[in-house]
C-alpha cells in the first residue's frame, strides 16, 4: 500500500451519523451495487437503523463501508453486509481489512458465529477469511449468492 495514503476507520451506530455522512454511504453503495453491478434494488432497508456501520475514509473521501448486523435481524447469528470499496481504492487490500474489522467487531459485540450472504464470485475471498460455504448458490437481486458462516478464529 502506498505510504502516503492514510485511512481513518470509524465505527458508529446508525443513529450517530449526520445526514451528510449517511448520504455518502448510500451514494457509495448505490454507485457499486446498483450502477456498477447493474442491479436495480432498494438498498436502504430496516436493517440499517439497527446496525453498526464501519466507514473507512481518506480525508473527506469515503473509501469503504460495511454494516454489522446484530443477531436475530438477518439471521440467528450476527452478520456482516453491504461491504463495499470505492472503485478508486481497489487493489489495496482494503476489502480484507474491512472484513477483518467487521469480524473482530461482531465477535466482540455479540460473540458466536457470523453468517453472510456473499456474492458467489467472492467465495474464494471469503474462504480466505475462514468463512465456510453453507448453502447452494441462490439468486438474490439477480446476482448469484451463497450463505457462508464464520465460526472460528480470526485469520
Amino acid at each position: 500500500m502506498p505510504q502516503d495514503l492514510i485511512f481513518q476507520w470509524r465505527w458508529r451506530h446508525f443513529d450517530l451519523f449526520t445526514a451528510r455522512e449517511w448520504h455518502e454511504i448510500l451514494k457509495l453503495r448505490a454507485e457499486i451495487f446498483v450502477v456498477e453491478q447493474n442491479c436495480p434494488y432498494v438498498d436502504p432497508d430496516y436493517k440499517d437503523p439497527q446496525s453498526w456501520h464501519l466507514a473507512c475514509t481518506q480525508g473527506d473521501v469515503l473509501v469503504g463501508t460495511l454494516r454489522a448486523v446484530p443477531p436475530g435481524i438477518s439471521y440467528p447469528e450476527s452478520s456482516i453486509g453491504r461491504v463495499v470499496i470505492n472503485r478508486d481504492f481497489r487493489g489495496l487490500q482494503l476489502g480484507r481489512e474491512l472484513m477483518l474489522a467487521g469480524i473482530k467487531f461482531n465477535q466482540s459485540m455479540w460473540g458466536g458465529d457470523i453468517r453472510i450472504s456473499g456474492q458467489a464470485y467472492l467465495q474464494g475471498f471469503y474462504e480466505s477469511l475462514h468463512f465456510k460455504t453453507v448453502s447452494e448458490p441462490y439468486m438474490e437481486d439477480d446476482i448469484p449468492h451463497i450463505e457462508m458462516l464464520f465460526s472460528g478464529d480470526i485469520p
